[in-house]
């Protein structure tokens, strides 16, 4: 089931490693072409927050992570592989408080939470809000799951995707477990689902699958990842995010994080997309790995984007929206302060 998130991040890995150093070369270029134009425009394009500085993370390690995986989850979808996996799994996740059309609409969510929320609505009713729950927490959108490969890469640390892929699911699952209702739980909440027919999916099938995903990648991630470097820019050029670090200093030591790791667990609370600010030199060279790793965590699980909270509150109920996101936080910020301090122990 986590095959195309595994696949996806080794494969788009592989292939930024080879085109990276090109694009920095041009991106540097290109930056230091600017050094002379007036501020704040040339803060906002090359300085340490701007487009040309972080850009390059978006497009070179992210967007083939986006494609890679939703061509991938086409063909499972198309193949009837999906179907007959998420049969397969019932048994192991009905303590869990899900069936496997439940963690089917996770891995959806992969993709992006927004669909994978509204195909609940077909979930068992005493299952449907674990699923969402599970989907907002631990469903590592394209964006989210780009961001992290690239933060990771700028850190000189690709191999912790795999750690975090396998903490972010031990903890969804530890999550899901603490929320579901017992009925959810029951033994006789055993779905009737015949076996699924397996078939070789064709190009096209997949592609049509895909297309959705990769359009509103290039459509939605681009303006928005602009204007969050827009955004931090502004505030650093201002000298805002070192006043705001005294603030943030007792925070995000209860995570032994540095203060500068503030701006992205904020922004990644909106649109994960901010989680690339961590990959700002000043901050991703100087944590160590189980700093980095937490940083990520923190900023991609606190909180769910804005878009799907809204989308939550449309197909929940603003009450289960609002205790949803409460809930998350705590578990988020005790999930975050076990690795920190665990991870730092061990």
């Amino acid at each position: 089931m986590l095959a195309p998130a595994w696949v996806a991040v080794d494969a788009a890995n592989r292939l930024a490693d080879r085109i990276d150093p090109w694009v920095r070369v041009a991106s540097g270029l290109l930056a230091g072409s600017l050094t002379t134009w007036p501020e704040p425009l040339q803060e906002i394009l090359a300085g340490d927050y701007g487009f040309l500085t972080m850009g390059p993370l978006l497009l070179v390690w992210a967007t083939p992570v986006v494609v890679l995986h939703a061509l991938l989850m086409g063909a499972y979808r198309a193949s009837g592989v999906l179907d007959r996996l998420t049969t397969a799994v019932n048994p192991w996740l009905r303590p869990f408080g899900m069936t496997g059309q439940d963690l089917a609409r996770v891995v959806m969510g992969f993709g992006c939470n927004v669909p994978a929320v509204i195909s609940a609505r077909s979930s068992p009713a005493c299952s449907r809000r674990v699923c969402v729950s599970a989907i907002a927490f631990g469903s590592a959108c394209s964006y989210q799951l780009g961001a992290t490969l690239a933060v990771f890469a700028a850190a000189g640390r690709p191999g912790l995707t795999v750690l975090y892929l396998l903490y972010l699911g031990v903890t969804t699952l530890a999550y899901t477990r603490l929320v579901a209702p017992r009925a959810a739980r029951s033994p006789f909440n055993v779905p009737l689902e015949g076996r699924p027919r397996l078939t070789w999916p064709s190009p096209r099938t997949v592609w049509l699958g895909a297309r959705g995903v990769v359009r509103e990648f290039f459509r939605a991630a681009l303006p928005i990842f602009f204007l969050i470097t827009v955004a931090a820019s502004l505030l650093h050029w201002l000298n805002a995010l070192q006043a705001a670090s005294v603030v943030f200093e007792p925070v995000m030591a209860a995570f032994r994080l540095p203060p500068e790791a503030a701006l992205a667990v904020v922004l990644a609370s909106v649109r994960k997309e901010g989680i690339l600010l961590l990959a700002e030199p000043g901050v991703a060279t100087t944590l160590s790995a189980v700093q980095l790793l937490t940083a990520v965590y923190l900023a991609g699980v606190l909180l769910p984007c804005l878009v799907t909270c809204l989308t939550i509150a449309r197909e929940q109920g603003r009450a289960f929206a609002l205790g949803l996101v409460g809930r998350q936080a705590v578990a988020a910020t005790g999930f975050s302060a076990l690795l920190a301090w665990g991870g730092a122990w061990v």
